[in-house]
């Protein structure tokens, strides 16, 4: 069975609503590239390392939906799926993650709805990152939209560690040996230490 015939009379609503994310990922993606342009420009120095953009596929939302017990229906995506559009930008400091957010909450084409700050307070797991929820305004010929979308902040350490993590748990079917998730953690906390070390050699180098 194609997509259309699976969605049927919705077919055209779901690639509409597609199109919406796509558009909202370009917009941030945009967005971002000025910010980084401009700091570059005025200070010398970006807190961006480099950004990440991704679409989740169908097959995930429609597991993700099946698992909220969610109708298969274009509208109960758009106000309950929040992170079919997904950003990542990537830090080289963690104090650069906290700037960015401080950023993001007064740009006023962008409103936060939710943050989520796993590196105050990490998963079981050892994970991570700064998570926002958040809605970004588009733009289109004869109207305004306001798209949901998830951001997600990290270092270059933290996307280091949760790119592998990922991998691992690929490998293995999301059956990973009890020892390998010990050293997991262990891994993510050598990682932490590593982002606190380098923001210290940062801030001995700047009082110079």
């Amino acid at each position: 069975m194609d997509i259309e015939e699976f969605f049927g009379e919705q077919f055209h609503q779901w690639r509409e609503r597609f199109r919406y994310y796509e558009m909202a990922i370009t917009e941030l993606e945009s967005d971002l590239g000025i910010i980084d342009l401009d700091w570059q420009t005025r200070l010398g120095y970006s807190p961006i390392e480099h950004v990440k953009t991704r679409m989740k596929t169908l097959p995930s939302i429609i597991r993700k939906m099946n698992q909220k017990g969610l109708p298969l229906e274009v509208e109960a995506l758009w106000e309950n799926i929040s992170d079919v559009a997904g950003v990542r930008i990537v830090t080289s400091f963690r104090d650069d993650i906290y700037a960015i957010l401080d950023h993001l909450k007064k740009r006023d084409d962008l409103e936060i709805d939710e943050i989520k700050d796993y590196i105050q307070h990490p998963k079981p797991s050892g994970y991570r990152s700064l998570h926002l929820i958040v809605r970004t305004k588009v733009y289109l010929a004869e109207r305004v939209i306001w798209v949901p979308a998830e951001i997600q902040i990290r270092t270059l350490a933290m996307d280091f560690w949760a790119a592998t993590e990922h991998k691992l748990h690929y490998k293995y079917q999301n059956v990973v040996p009890e020892a390998s998730k010990l050293e997991l953690i262990e891994a993510a906390k050598m990682a932490d230490a590593l982002d606190t070390q380098m923001g210290r050699i940062r801030e001995q180098i700047l009082k110079k």
